[in-house]
């Protein structure tokens, strides 16, 4: 039988989800939104991933063992400033090598109208 655990973070969701779901050793993140307020694609990206990496800590994990990655841009024409925005950031938080694996997709619209990106993860312990 699978070891389920909800995780829930101190930011503010959009529905009636939760922020991830640890089972056994995978944790399993909801796509995660940046503050509003917030303008520029990188910006936007480093709150989510900032947001994530709060997420990762609370289940006892961090992004070294993020293992899979979706990215969802609301225009791919910003995809070189979050593909940089999103490097450093791992390197920053000691991934220098094994990059998790990840898609990156377009998509027509986000849950509010200022959002440029949302990142979802799958991570292990």
């Amino acid at each position: 039988m699978v070891d389920i655990n909800i995780i829930n973070a101190a930011t503010a969701k959009v529905g009636p989800y939760s922020h991830a779901i640890k089972a056994d050793n995978l944790i399993f993140v909801s796509g995660q939104i940046s503050e509003s307020g917030l303008t520029t694609i990188e910006n936007q990206t480093l709150s989510v991933l900032g947001k994530i990496k709060e997420i990762l800590e609370i289940a006892g994990s961090n992004i070294s063992n993020v293992l899979k990655v979706t990215v969802f841009l609301k225009e791919m024409k910003e995809f070189d400033q979050m593909n940089q925005t999103y490097g450093k950031f791992f390197k920053q938080n000691g991934v220098h090598e094994k990059f998790p694996a990840r898609t990156t997709v377009e998509v027509s619209n986000l849950p509010r109208s200022d959002l440029k990106i949302e990142i979802d993860v799958i991570a292990t312990i």
